[in-house]
């Protein structure tokens, strides 16, 4: 049963290295489809007690990003990031658990060629809402100043293509990196996210 998984997931593999080198996309081009898997590169976690002390916080933030080309140099998009929580503030509340969630519209402009392949600068803003859920395992009404805000960042990015020759899969992949400066709401400050990206066309 593992031999024939094993075939079979080679067959496919190789039908599609064949019809995606057909295709001979570039990294960058007008309609082009980006969809990123993503992690944050610093934990979202606020508490409005400066003496609590969250835990069960996830290793980082999560999410996914998709972004369309409009022309060769301007993309437009979307992302979702999640992140996640505990907290006892005050031990006689019992266990609170904070769940994070950030999307945001997303706007680009990518400084590289659509001849350009390997490396891609680019620059922009989210705008966007972070909604919070806040659950308590005793029941009781949370009544701190922790809430929901406005979310807009500027960032720039980077977009490495390690595979620039290759017309399968591998050249459809792409790792992306990008820093931005929250500057609203509680959430507010410097993060930065990595991901790994796939050319859906």
């Amino acid at each position: 049963m593992k031999k024939t998984f094993l075939i079979v997931a080679s067959l496919l593999v190789l039908s599609l290295n064949r019809v995606w080198a057909a295709d001979a996309a570039r990294l960058l081009s007008k309609h082009s489809t980006f969809l990123t898997a993503q992690v944050g590169l610093k934990t979202l976690v606020r508490t409005a007690d400066p003496f609590a002390e969250p835990f069960n916080t996830l290793p980082f933030p999560f999410g996914a990003g998709l972004e369309v080309m409009v022309t060769g140099h301007l993309g437009v998009g979307g992302t979702l990031m999640y992140d996640q929580w505990s907290d006892y503030l005050g031990m006689l509340g019992g266990k609170w658990t904070f769940r994070l969630f950030r999307p945001s519209l997303d706007c680009a402009y990518h400084l590289a060629k659509q001849t350009d392949r390997g490396l891609d600068l680019f620059m922009g803003a989210q705008l966007g809402y972070t909604f919070i859920s806040i659950n308590n395992n005793l029941g009781n009404d949370y009544d701190g100043s922790l809430g929901g805000a406005v979310h807009l960042a500027p960032f720039v990015g980077l977009r490495l293509d390690p595979w620039p020759n290759s017309g399968g899969v591998l050249g459809r992949l792409s790792v992306i990196f990008r820093a931005a400066y929250s500057l609203t709401g509680r959430f507010s400050g410097v993060y930065g996210m990595g991901g790994l990206t796939c050319r859906l066309k």
